[in-house]
């Protein structure tokens, strides 16, 4: 690496990380202010929420990094161009994309690494972070829950259990479906579906449904009114949690999950959406920063004030659209892959614009 790009990348980390530090500890201090009449109601111990907080950093980490990205790529690069230091980097012989290309590999590098966090770290980090709030704070909402939608649980090596909806105040499943496979998952052995599934008696019992047999590229189809499961042991407790949220799954998680509901018929949409996401939104790193680093690359008259509010303006633009975006695909008014990375397609095509439009 040669200094210019040395000085460049240092120029740049050491913004990113100030930036970083800056909106992370402003996220805490605003979500603490905000949960702390919840947190002394319920006589959470501080251990419990300082605990609640390094799970929850992650994930604010991974939220702040696009918008770091652009601070750090508008002040760094900005301020070389106010001291001329882009001029002389150009009368030597270096074209803006040249001056621009460590910064350009560090984003990539970056986003892959917010991916790794995302499909690794987060997860997991999430998933604590909500046991530490349900476990102290939020005890009686999480019992006063009515309704869990698309549960799917593995009953043992061979079976799985998919229900539509559980209905927790009178503990009874719609749209059940009980699959038997082969240890590879190839074959599909049997299957059940029901119009509902209650526990009478301490028995799971399945009405109004239909069995069938696979067998020697036969199928024997049976109905039936009520087909009572004994080897069905779990309780209704049980199925009212089993359900994680996207961002507490990783992608291979969530794409065996996706699989699950199109294998029972289920619509998928939503999932998929947050499915794209989980790699839309780490690459937004990159893009924003090679949206940001050539618009910052022309010598202007305008502060550092006006470099972060410019960053505000387009960190807002951006997550507007991928939230309305995110939104519109939820609701199926857009195709999932579009919702997912429609921010990242406007800003990408912006920065390939500005980049060219440039003085190279």
């Amino acid at each position: 690496m040669k200094i210019l790009d040395k000085y460049t990348v240092n120029k740049f980390l050491a913004t990113l990380i100030f930036a970083l530090v800056a909106f992370c500890s402003i996220f805490v201090i605003v979500d603490l202010i905000e949960y702390m009449d919840k947190f002394i109601d319920r006589q959470v111990p501080w251990s419990a929420v300082f605990q609640y907080y390094v799970y929850y950093l992650p994930y604010i980490v991974v939220l702040s990094f696009p918008v770091a990205m652009l601070l750090a790529s508008l002040f760094s690069v900005g301020q070389m161009a106010r001291y001329n230091e882009l001029t002389a980097m150009k009368a030597s012989g270096m074209s803006l994309f040249r001056i621009l290309l460590p910064l350009i590999i560090l984003g990539f590098i970056i986003s892959s690494t917010i991916m790794f966090m995302g499909e690794k770290i987060v997860p997991y980090t999430n998933a604590k972070k909500i046991d530490i709030y349900k476990e102290y704070v939020n005890k009686s909402k999480s019992k006063n829950k009515k309704r869990q939608s698309d549960i799917y649980i593995q009953l043992s090596e061979k079976n799985w259990l998919y229900i539509g909806y559980f209905d927790t105040q009178i503990n009874t499943a719609h749209r059940v479906s009980v699959q038997t496979f082969d240890h590879r998952y190839s074959t599909i052995y049997s299957r059940i579906d029901a119009e509902k599934m209650v526990l009478q008696d301490d028995i799971w019992t399945l009405h109004n449904g239909i069995s069938r047999t696979f067998s020697n590229d036969e199928e024997r189809v049976e109905k039936f009114d009520s087909l009572p499961k004994a080897e069905f042991n779990f309780k209704p407790q049980e199925l009212s949690r089993t359900q994680k949220k996207a961002e507490e799954m990783s992608y291979w998680e969530l794409k065996q999950f996706i699989n699950n509901i199109r294998r029972n018929g289920g619509n998928p949409d939503r999932w998929l959406v947050d499915l794209y996401l989980k790699i839309a939104f780490p690459f937004a790193n990159f893009i924003i920063l090679l949206f940001g680093a050539p618009l910052a690359s022309r010598k202007t008259r305008s502060g550092p004030a006006v470099s972060f509010g410019i960053s505000l303006f387009i960190c807002f633009l951006y997550f507007g659209i991928i939230k309305v975006a995110q939104t519109f695909g939820h609701n199926g008014t857009l195709p999932p892959f579009i919702a997912a990375w429609l921010g990242n397609i406007i800003f990408g095509i912006g920065a390939v614009y500005i980049l060219f439009k440039m003085r190279k």
